[in-house]
């Protein structure tokens, strides 16, 4: 059974009523065609104020959302109202941050490999800075900011080499795509900012998604203030370093792999399958303290920012289907992959039956979405309470990475509503129709 979580607006409570900022779900799956996704404004702005909480110590810290996460009107005028930057990756999100109204003074553009014309776009806005990754991309915002007339402020990406946890063997391959190599970093910021229309004024790092304990953090924020001491005799001053994001989503626990193993289900009935993530609390307490005591230390006051992303948004949204078909083992919903693309290997959304009380007798189930995909499994194995065809399900925690990587497969995308601070429930987006999937295509 998923458990209400601190600071979460979603409530099961044990007569089966599931709600969310008190509204029914089982009646919401009632009133609007299903699968549909549901966002809370109030999570939304809840969770970015225990965000700025937690790092309160530190004077003039910047938070720049990542866009990218979600990018849904309400989630951005949302973010907006509250003083909060943006961290793009392209112009779609520099499109977005526009119209949510945030401050292109604090807006940083990240990304491994970024188009001229992207870069050209974010200079003529004005924004903070650009978040360099290669001597290539250095020489490209070199020449833009020469075409513009100006000089431009730029931050480093580095990858600080930290020792991998047991979970990240799959990935960490991958993440050495990003940045530069700590090692090399001191060397690349001297060619950066020897460029005649380029100035290096940051260090950026983003370690990856879902970390769950402050650690790996402290390690990065030791590696930058390392690197502010050699270059500071190249006259380089370093005024901000950027902490990325990666701050963990409270409610998505579950090792997603694990269930897979050889004694998984033994080993997760004595809870040692699940890993706690530490609260935003613990993150900003360990992190600002390493911060106070490396700037009394080294002598060093750079400014400090953050990038967070699913940490604000997770559970701010989820999406609501029914149960279509069950056969034998397997339990088909509405929901598909394509509903919620991301398929995370250490963790998964909680599941949620409205209507159906949370002790419940439970079956277990792989629990698929309905497309011809053979990838399309939302749950491997999992306990499901007292379920029956035509019965409502909901998925929680799918605020990151749903929304902006749904996709079109063998269908159109899902419809968007909002539950507004007023409680009024309102579409956002609207479901997309077969002509829109179609529109554009040529047919000669």
């Amino acid at each position: 059974m998923p458990n209400n979580q601190a600071n979460d607006h979603f409530v099961w409570e044990q007569s089966g009523r599931a709600t969310f900022d008190g509204h029914d779900l089982a009646e919401l799956a009632d009133t609007y065609p299903t699968p549909f996704y549901l966002i809370s404004q109030k999570q939304v702005r809840d969770n970015y104020r225990r965000l700025r909480q937690a790092f309160s110590s530190v004077e003039g810290i910047s938070t720049y959302y990542s866009t990218k996460s979600n990018f849904e009107s309400i989630v951005l005028k949302t973010l907006a109202e509250e003083g909060c930057g943006a961290e793009i990756s392209g112009a779609l999100d520099m499109e977005l941050a526009k119209r949510a109204g945030m401050d292109p003074g604090n807006v940083v553009f990240d990304g491994p490999c970024k188009p001229a014309a992207d870069i050209e776009a974010a200079i003529d806005w004005g924004i903070h800075l650009i978040d360099i990754e290669s001597m290539t991309e250095a020489h490209m915002v070199n020449e833009a900011a020469k075409k513009a007339g100006r000089v431009v402020n730029v931050g480093m990406r580095i990858d600080p080499l930290l020792s991998k946890p047991y979970y990240d063997k799959v990935v960490s391959t991958y993440k050495k795509k990003f940045g530069f190599p700590f090692d090399e970093a001191a060397e690349a910021g001297v060619a950066i900012n020897k460029m005649e229309n380029l100035n290096l004024v940051s260090i950026m790092a983003h370690i990856g998604s879902q970390i769950f304990t402050p650690s790996r953090y402290l390690t990065t924020m030791d590696r930058m203030f390392e690197l502010i001491a050699k270059l500071k005799p190249h006259g380089i001053e370093i005024d901000e370093i950027n902490m990325g994001g990666g701050y963990p989503a409270q409610s998505m626990r579950n090792l997603r792999l694990s269930r897979r193993f050889r004694f998984a289900r033994v080993l997760e009935k004595m809870g040692r399958i699940e890993v706690k993530a530490n609260s935003i609390d613990d993150f900003g307490k360990a992190i600002t303290g390493r911060y106070h005591e490396l700037k009394r230390s080294s002598g060093f006051a750079p400014k400090l920012s953050l990038e967070p992303g699913r940490c604000l948004v997770a559970n701010a949204q989820l999406v609501v289907g029914r149960v279509k078909v069950l056969k034998n083992e397997w339990l088909f919903t509405d929901i598909s992959m394509n509903d919620v693309p991301e398929n995370l290997f250490f963790s998964e959304w909680r599941l949620v039956m409205p209507g159906k009380r949370p002790d419940s007798p439970t079956k277990i189930y792989n629990v698929s979405g309905p497309t011809l995909a053979t990838q399309d499994v939302l749950y491997f194995q999992r306990e499901v309470q007292d379920a029956e065809e035509g019965a409502p399900l909901a998925l929680l925690d799918a605020g990151a990475y749903s929304i902006a990587r749904a996709n079109q497969f063998t269908r159109p995308r899902s419809a968007v509503y909002a539950i507004l601070e007023s409680g009024e429930v309102k579409m956002v987006r609207r479901p997309e129709t077969v002509d829109d999937v179609l529109e554009t295509q040529i047919w000669s």
